[in-house]
């Protein structure tokens, strides 16, 4: 892995205009590959007899992913997710082969829609991944999944709560959370020891095809009716005059890890403005004019969404003195712990509890 992220980062780079010009292009370039490969003959062999709409999402995540490396340089990040893309589609019924016809299509709408040397220089990438390809495949089979690891009686309490939320059981799942969870101070502990890791089970559940999406949404759906319940059982924390807002980036659906910074920044006095998920960058903009916040905390999961919250960024920056510290997290940002200073973030969190230490900081600023 790390022989081939040197490799990619020396070899690949593209040029700002290449990258402007594939992301200008974007959508001519995915409707004729998505023409293109629903059009084959084999093409419910190479997917395994899913969905043509499953390989629509991998190829408007594919896109817009490689904008983000194409745009930010990203190729330590790109190097680590492509096992993670051959892994998750290769357990849920899609072909090796397939990633080799999906690459090959999109080197012909690169070569059709692009200009010749910005063509040239994309192609680099899509040549250095067909030739790793077997090297991927391998590295796939690494099963390297996103996991945290806790001492024995957090993790024995975490594998009961994640037997209840995969079970659907919300009624099991909120008694077992109040046996745990009876002051203020029990919070934090059950979100970081508990929410969090069995949050990535039920990802990696999903990723090796041992759960549906239909059952990881029910999960997940469970845990944020949790959240809630649990921000009912304390009276309000003494607020202070700073406000800090919490939000997804557009595109961005994950909104529970967001909701736990929220909480987490609630319970150390910031008068919060939780905005939840997807939430349209115009209206974000709006509402951080109307209430000048202090802090601006942008949540990514994932990658290809990135470019979305440098685009925030770079809106925000405008409005002179009313400027919030702005402060990044996510699963994005923990892969590529760097990538918060090339979007023009200030801060980055690696999860809730870090992120309320940041806040601290910036309270004094």
């Amino acid at each position: 892995m790390e022989e081939l992220i040197r490799e990619a980062e020396k070899v690949l780079p593209v040029s700002f205009e290449a990258a402007e010009e594939y992301e200008k292009h974007k959508d001519l370039m995915l409707n004729f590959v998505n023409t293109k490969m629903s059009k084959r003959k084999d093409i419910f062999s190479l997917i395994g007899g899913n969905s043509l709409q499953m390989m629509f999402d991998n190829h408007r995540h594919h896109v817009n992913f490689m904008i983000n490396v194409f745009k930010f340089s990203m190729f330590e990040l790109f190097v680590k997710m492509v096992p993670w893309v051959y892994r998750s589609y290769h357990n849920h019924g899609f072909t090796y082969d397939y990633f080799l016809v999906e690459l090959e299509t999109w080197k012909k709408a690169i070569k059709k829609f692009l200009s010749k040397p910005s063509s040239d220089e994309i192609m680099k990438t899509y040549d250095w991944l067909i030739e790793k390809h077997e090297k991927m495949i391998d590295l796939s089979k690494d099963e390297a999944v996103f996991t945290i690891k806790l001492e024995g009686k957090w993790e024995e309490k975490k594998n009961q709560f994640l037997y209840y939320i995969l079970e659907g059981d919300f009624e099991k799942a909120l008694k077992f959370t109040k046996k745990i969870v009876k002051r203020p101070e029990d919070l934090q502990d059950f979100y970081l020891n508990i929410i969090q890791p069995a949050l990535y089970d039920v990802g990696n559940l999903w990723e090796q095809g041992k759960i549906s999406v239909a059952e990881e949404h029910l999960a997940t759906s469970i845990v944020g009716r949790i959240i809630a319940n649990l921000y009912l059982l304390f009276s309000k924390t003494q607020k202070s005059k700073l406000k800090a807002i919490v939000t997804a980036t557009p595109n961005e659906f994950h909104e529970l890890g967001c909701r736990m910074v929220a909480d987490f920044l609630e319970m150390d006095g910031w008068d919060v403005l939780y905005l939840g998920a997807n939430v349209p960058e115009e209206e974000l903009i709006n509402i951080v004019k109307k209430t000048k916040p202090k802090l601006l905390a942008i949540s990514v999961t994932m990658p290809f969404n990135i470019t979305k919250a440098q685009r925030i960024i770079e809106s925000l920056k405008t409005l002179g003195d009313h400027v919030p510290k702005i402060m990044v997290g996510g699963i994005a940002f923990n892969l590529m712990p760097d990538l918060y200073k090339k979007i023009g973030a200030d801060f980055w969190a690696k999860d809730a509890k870090e992120a309320v230490e940041v806040a601290r900081k910036i309270k004094t600023l």
